[in-house]
């Protein structure tokens, strides 16, 4: 009798055991997936804001140039709007993914930038353009490299190594542009 009791109380415990043991990893992969944010330290969180900031303002201020610059600009303003878009989404979801998600517009300096941007027209648009974007690429590859060196995600270092030869492939062409129109 008391083997059949043993038995019986060990086929009703295995299941329970089951369903307890498949509760605690379910709850401990979802606290570990939220708690993305947690692995990253304050130079991720400050990269996430800034790049991404800085990113949706290359966007607003190539399309400027796309409209209101010399053939020149033109084509500078549609590399910055296509690359940086591309940079832009990349940047979204993985800091989405890392539970810390980027800012989705411009701060109130780049906003004060655009708007003066926008006043202007010919060669004033052209230098005044070309300018902000050379101290913007200079700054944002500052930016990168920090993030490179002393950042916690790997994740976020790794789109920071990948992006930076577009950034500084874009400073390369701002600085020829700048010599090409005397700027």
């Amino acid at each position: 009798m008391k083997k059949i009791l043993l038995t019986s109380a060990a086929i009703i415990a295995i299941p329970v055991l089951a369903i307890a043991q498949t509760s605690t990893s379910s709850a401990m992969a979802n606290s570990s997936a939220a708690s993305g944010a947690s692995t990253l330290n304050a130079q991720d969180r400050t990269f996430i804001q800034k790049a991404a900031i800085a990113g949706l303002a290359e966007v607003n201020d190539g399309k400027l140039a796309e409209n209101q610059g010399n053939a020149s600009v033109k084509q500078i303003g549609t590399r910055m709007v296509t690359d940086h878009s591309k940079a832009n989404a990349q940047l979204t979801t993985l800091s989405t993914q890392l539970g810390d998600p980027a800012p989705a517009a411009t701060d109130a300096t780049h906003q004060q930038s655009t708007a003066s941007l926008q006043k202007l027209s010919g060669s004033a648009f052209d230098a005044k353009y070309l300018h902000e974007q050379r101290l913007a690429h200079e700054q944002a590859i500052t930016l990168f490299k920090t993030e490179i060196s002393d950042g916690s995600s790997q994740q976020l270092k790794t789109f920071a190594s990948n992006t930076l030869p577009i950034l500084e492939m874009h400073l390369s062409m701002i600085k020829s542009a700048l010599k090409s129109t005397n700027a």
